[in-house]
């Protein structure tokens, strides 16, 4: 991306790809895994996992940057549910060191917004771990 450059990305996660995410972090909360359960509770749907969320727009904004780039931090506001097999608008703008991202339904509706700060030095060379 140039230096003050916006992009738009399109999302959707699978019913696979929350039961694969489920295994690798233990987290079998049913309203994730079983539409019965997630109605119950008061969702239209089975809810994809929020740091699953977190991680597909890092690995989007880091594909759009480079392999240079990592990601330094995040300040994020889910602002409404993300739900299993909805394709989801992720529009990314980049100014300077910052990138900000938002996350929209196919109505348009603001699901997720937030920034990062991205260093675009090695991460092999970067010694604040």
């Amino acid at each position: 991306m140039s230096p003050t450059s916006m992009i738009s990305h399109r999302l959707i996660f699978s019913k696979q790809d929350i039961r694969d995410y489920a295994e690798v972090s233990g987290d079998f909360n049913p309203i994730h895994l079983s539409e019965k359960d997630a109605k119950r509770m008061g969702f239209k749907a089975c809810l994809v996992h929020g740091m699953l969320v977190m991680g597909r727009i890092g690995a989007v904004c880091r594909a759009q940057l480079g392999i240079e780039a990592f990601i330094k931090d995040y300040d994020i506001r889910f602002q409404a549910p993300v739900y299993v097999e909805s394709p989801y608008e992720l529009e990314l703008e980049m100014e300077g060191h910052e990138l900000s991202f938002h996350l929209y339904s196919k109505a348009g509706s603001s699901v997720i917004k937030g920034k990062t700060k991205i260093n675009t030095s090695r991460m092999e060379d970067h010694h604040e771990w």
